[in-house]
């Protein structure tokens, strides 16, 4: 599941880099009151683009959930979990889903089981019909590592490509990011390598 932003960019480029194994890439347009699925996709799109020029072949598929008529914002690991579970029976022989999650991220041990025991009920429905892998693997590739690791590790140019405010300023035609949300926050504790 890629979202464009630093964690699950350098999950993409580890997957790309480790192993020849077919891979497929899903990215989850989800456009709430935040107003970020722009800025997002954008950063997809040019990061998908960056990772097929220099590495091997692999699928990419994008899907869309539209919450901008609820004021709540719904929790994004939940959305997740619902379309990672179309996406393992949409993609045949698919018995692994990478997530591009932090052991330093708030609550991720609780938020993981929580996204996990979502998916493995919604997917032994698909399994009733028959449907689906005997059993799918959760990967946490990036887990262990920090933001500063992790941007350390892409290649130069890449950092610059992705996304991680949650609530973008559109201006002049343009989005920034707002400086002020938690993510905004996380990447200002990254030095220029």
């Amino acid at each position: 599941m890629f979202s464009g932003g630093l964690d699950s960019t350098a999950m993409l480029v580890q997957l790309l880099a480790a192993s020849d194994e077919p891979l497929r890439v899903h990215h989850i347009r989800m456009d709430n009151a935040e107003g970020r699925a722009a800025a997002e996709q954008a950063a997809v799109e040019a990061i998908v683009a960056w990772c097929r020029a220099r590495y091997r072949a692999f699928r990419y598929s994008e899907s869309g959930l539209d919450f901008r008529g609820l004021e709540a914002i719904p929790i994004d690991y939940l959305s997740i979990a619902f379309v990672a579970c179309q996406v393992a029976i949409d993609t045949p022989g698919c018995n692994r889903i990478a997530i591009g999650a932090l052991a330093r991220d708030t609550d991720i041990e609780n938020r993981s089981a929580r996204q996990r025991r979502v998916f493995d009920e919604m997917y032994a429905c698909y399994r009733a019909r028959k449907l689906g892998e005997p059993s799918v693997e959760w990967l946490y590739p990036v887990y262990r590592k920090s933001k500063q690791e992790l941007a350390d590790g892409l290649p130069a140019g890449l950092l610059e490509l992705t996304w991680s405010c949650r609530r973008p300023v559109l201006a002049a035609g343009s989005y920034r990011p707002c400086g002020a949300c938690k993510a905004c926050l996380a990447r200002t504790t990254i030095r220029a390598s």
